[in-house]
């Protein structure tokens, strides 16, 4: 697909030769084009979508300024620039995809994702990354519970040992209740990282 956006987008970023954040793009979007602020009637959808444009947009210039301008278009959740290959340091300078995650341009560069994903899968990826956010600031605390020593337990692991905890502190065999709790707060926290 032929992205609208890729003029616009390459325009703003001549306007910030220090680069820009994706956000300064969308804000600058919105005010230039106000049917960009109606792709979805639902506000996380219509977020979603913007993202989706601005990132399909870019990701196309990445390959475009590449193989026809020999400019690279460094893009990062939090800085996007236009540099000429002078300024970077390329192994290979055919290799248009050294500095950017692979799995990610693939993303966005099918269009299909764009068109399968509806405001309840915008819900539910908004509910994982949350989700995801809870545990990792929880599993070092989960592993310590648990008395675990590796990093990066299998899940056989985990239960095995929560189930040899939970016998020996099991209210009903004479146990702590808050410790049984936490061991099981651990182990679910556990569940979800893997």
């Amino acid at each position: 697909m032929n992205n609208p956006l890729i003029g616009p987008i390459l325009e703003i970023l001549k306007q910030h030769p220090n680069g820009v954040s994706e956000f300064d793009i969308l804000k600058e979007l919105k005010g230039a084009l106000p049917e960009f602020c109606s792709l979805a009637d639902e506000p996380n959808l219509c977020l979603f979508r913007q993202h989706f444009f601005i990132m399909n947009a870019l990701y196309q210039l990445h390959i475009n300024l590449w193989q026809e301008e020999s400019l690279h278009l460094s893009i990062s959740s939090t800085h996007i620039e236009l540099i000429s290959s002078k300024q970077v340091n390329l192994s290979s300078s055919n290799d248009i995809s050294i500095s950017v995650d692979e799995k990610l341009a693939a993303y966005y560069l099918d269009w299909s994702e764009y068109e399968k994903t509806d405001s309840e899968e915008v819900s539910r990826l908004i509910d994982s990354f949350y989700k995801a956010l809870h545990v990792n600031d929880h599993k070092e605390s989960a592993l310590k519970t648990l008395q675990l020593s590796s990093a990066n337990p299998s899940q056989t692991d985990i239960k095995k040992q929560y189930r040899k905890l939970a016998q020996l502190h099991h209210p009903d065999r004479g146990g702590d209740q808050a410790t049984f709790i936490n061991l099981r707060q651990a182990y679910e926290t556990l569940k979800m990282a893997l």
